[in-house]
Order: structure tokens, then C-alpha cells, then sequence
């Protein structure tokens, strides 16, 4: 395996190591149901942590997106491998995870703009608005395609073997949360507000892909892996 595709198959686990440093950066972040006047407070006092926050979780879905070039180039050739024509499911693998990172980032782009301008300089309804959109991007609205960019290579996976299986359980670790936060679309208060699911389910998601990372650059060169 060439040091440029190595490179690439582990941007995932680095991309991973940076999206989790800028989830915590500020400290652990206010829940979905907590008061606004407690969301108003963490938004002002973190401010600059926050921000630098969003520059790391920039610099993880730079990351993310170079490892996602290998990790459809590997699923094709193994889809390939067994006759599957198209590669349909590396298909489904690429095309999920852009919607996710796309839906992801639309909404949270009001709640960046308010921890900008500074949240006390706006008007409470707006700031809890911004939370609640940011909220519901990151999980109820986005279990679905989280669950489709895990699922999918997850079948791959189990049909050809060109990553270690024990990869199935952890991905049915994470599809099992995305059904569970699809279910707290419909909760506005308590631990699955808005699909919360007291927070676990782009951790899960984010352990899955370095674990993919990991055992994509450990992998021996029989399958070639470039996008």
C-alpha cells in the first residue's frame, strides 16, 4: 500500500480524532431540553472555545471527505470482486455521507452565526431557534442517512469480507441508535429530545469510521484503493 493511500484510508480515524476534540473543546455542551437562559449562558461564556470548535470540525470533514474517496474506491472493487455491477452500495455509501455532512452543516450555520454576534446580543427565541435546528441536524433529521453511510458498507462488509467482520457489530450498534433518534423526532423534552439519545449516536458513529480507518490501513493490498 503506497504512503498516499494509507494516508488516505486513515484520514478517517484522524478526521474522527478532530470532530471529537471539537465536540468537547468547550466542555460538555448544554443538553437539548435544557432552559434557554442555561444554552444562552454556555453560548456566551464559550464563545471563543466554540469557535474554534468549528474550525476543528472543519478541518475533521476535510479529513472525513479524503477518507470517504477510499472507502468508496475499496467497497466498488469489492463489490466487483463478487460480480455486482455498478456498485450500488458503494454508491449509497458516498451519496449518504455527503447528505449527512451537507444536512449537518446547514443546520448548524445559524447557531455558528450566533456564536459569533455573541449570544447575549440576541434575542432568546432566536439563540434557542438556532440550538434546536443544530439539534435535530445532528440527529432525528439525520438518522437516516447516518444509518444508510453505515449500513451500507456494513453489507459489503458481511458479503465479501474485505474488512474484518467484527465491523457488522459495531456498525449494528449505530444503526440501532439512528432507529432509536428517528424515534425522538417526535420528543421535545428528556434523554431522546429530538433524537438526542443522551448524545451517543455521532459518537458511535465516529468510533465506526477510525475503526474502518484503522483496519483499512492494517489491510493487506489485495484490493487496489484509489477513488
Amino acid at each position: 500500500m503506497s504512503g498516499w493511500t494509507r494516508a488516505g484510508a486513515g484520514a478517517g480515524l484522524l478526521g474522527a480524532v478532530f470532530y471529537v476534540v471539537s465536540a468537547f473543546v468547550a466542555g460538555n455542551p448544554p443538553k437539548p431540553d435544557d432552559s434557554t437562559a442555561t444554552i444562552v449562558a454556555h453560548l456566551q461564556d464559550k464563545r471563543d472555545a466554540l469557535l474554534i470548535g468549528t474550525v476543528l470540525a472543519l478541518i475533521g470533514l476535510a479529513l472525513f471527505l479524503w477518507f470517504l474517496g477510499y472507502l468508496r474506491a475499496l467497497l466498488a472493487d469489492a463489490e466487483a470482486s463478487i460480480g455486482e455491477p455498478g456498485s450500488p452500495l458503494a454508491t449509497v455509501t458516498l451519496v449518504s455521507f455527503v447528505v449527512l455532512f451537507a444536512v449537518i452543516g446547514g443546520g448548524g450555520a445559524a447557531l455558528n452565526v450566533v456564536v459569533w454576534r455573541g449570544a447575549g446580543a440576541i434575542d432568546p427565541t432566536l439563540v434557542r431557534l438556532a440550538v434546536d435546528a443544530q439539534t435535530l441536524s445532528l440527529y432525528a433529521i439525520t438518522a437516516t442517512v447516518a444509518l444508510l453511510s453505515v449500513l451500507a458498507p456494513t453489507v459489503v462488509i458481511a458479503r465479501t469480507g474485505v474488512l474484518p467482520r467484527w465491523l457488522v457489530a459495531l456498525g449494528a450498534v449505530e444503526i440501532a441508535v439512528n432507529v432509536v433518534e428517528l424515534a425522538g423526532f417526535f420528543s421535545r423534552s428528556g434523554w431522546n429530545t429530538g433524537g438526542f439519545v443522551a448524545g451517543l449516536g455521532p459518537l458511535v458513529w465516529v468510533v465506526w469510521v477510525a475503526a474502518v480507518s484503522i483496519c483499512m490501513m492494517m489491510r493487506k493490498p489485495e484490493v487496489a484503493l484509489t477513488p
